[in-house]
């Protein structure tokens, strides 16, 4: 389903970086104070009052925070650091980037996370589970009449957020970074080398460094900055995808509708599916087992759907990689992890 991160992790980890877990308590919900952030010892943060033991080279001092990557969970961090005052910058290599997802969205997230209706391409009220033999049960009964399964295409969620954040005062930077020089004390900052792509020098982008006080690892599955911090592996799944426009009376069938296959010939650990997006359907599948045969899975799953996909264009093909569970380690320092960089997923649902 659609890939979001933990965003409460994002806070937790902020506590334990800044050394206040365990001295300090908690609101019900983990979230920031809404005053003025960490510029201040007798500032209210994370529920609690910091004392100045706790706050040791912190205390009276604007921080810098540099998040990398700026899919869900690196956009709502920017956010919320942007908006409870802090200087935040928000690193994405690719301002218009479209992860690979099935792109499901349950609706409780819809409030949760205040996003507009106007996100949702289709509301799915039908779901469908199909066999090994193509029998097919409806797994959409419990859905009330107000209720539904929201479809969205992540270039549009992520730009969204993106710029909410930006909104909140978090400074975009379209870059890639390529080395985190980790501190090598607690008074010391972290260096950020990238590449700075609105500066392009011909075809690479201009190399910049900035020094940040925190570091907010919300890169992905191949994330830069687990690596530089020694978070350690993790086992994954490949999910592959292809968006298929279809002729309209065959797009009509799943216009409320989203179908996930089972067996051996679409996968034989994870599931396949047909999601309907704003004009088109995804159509993929995943595994951990065997990823090397992800391709003939994936012929599985256009075999098993092909009398419904007939006549269709397939006008994009996407692949990742899906954590299977989170990393050994998920904080360092003053560098933590959150979404996909950290392993917050579930490989059964991609949530």
């Amino acid at each position: 389903f659609f890939f979001f991160l933990v965003c409460n992790s994002f806070f937790v980890h902020l506590g334990e970086m800044m050394g206040f877990v365990g001295s300090v308590g908690w609101t019900e919900s983990g979230v920031l104070g809404q005053k003025s952030s960490f510029v201040c010892c007798n500032k209210p943060i994370l529920g609690g009052r910091v004392g100045r033991r706790t706050l040791g080279r912190w205390e009276m001092m604007a921080l810098r925070v540099a998040v990398v990557g700026g899919g869900p969970a690196g956009a709502c961090a920017a956010e919320t650091l942007a908006a409870a005052g802090i200087e935040t910058y928000l690193i994405e290599r690719k301002m218009d980037n479209a992860k690979p997802c099935g792109g499901a969205i349950p609706l409780c997230m819809v409030d949760e996370f205040d996003l507009p209706i106007s996100l949702i391409d289709r509301k799915v009220r039908k779901m469908k589970m199909i066999s090994p033999s193509n029998r097919e049960v409806d797994v959409g009964k419990t859905l009330r009449d107000d209720e539904y399964i929201g479809m969205l295409r992540r270039e549009v969620l992520d730009s969204f957020l993106r710029e909410r954040a930006i909104e909140k005062g978090a400074k975009p930077i379209n870059g890639l970074v390529t080395k985190i020089n980790m501190a090598k004390g607690d008074s010391d900052p972290y260096s950020i080398e990238y590449s700075d792509y609105e500066d392009r020098e011909k075809d690479a982008g201009k190399s910049k460094t900035l020094e940040v006080d925190m570091v907010i690892g919300a890169d992905g599955a191949n994330s830069r900055v687990a690596r530089d911090m020694d978070a350690g592996d993790y086992n994954y799944a490949i999910a592959f995808q292809e968006r298929i426009k279809l002729p309209e009376d065959k797009m009509e069938y799943y216009k409320e509708l989203a179908e996930m296959y089972v067996g051996d010939d679409v996968s034989p650990d994870f599931y396949a599916w047909v999601f309907p997006k704003y004009d088109h359907v995804g159509v993929g599948t995943g595994t951990v087992i065997n990823r090397p045969a992800i391709k003939t899975y994936q012929k599985g799953i256009r075999d098993r759907a092909a009398e419904k996909l007939a006549g269709g264009k397939i006008i994009k093909v996407e692949a990742h990689p899906i954590p299977e569970h989170p990393r050994p380690r998920r904080v360092n320092g003053r560098v933590a992890l959150v979404g996909d960089a950290a392993g917050y997923v579930t490989k059964c649902s991609g949530e």
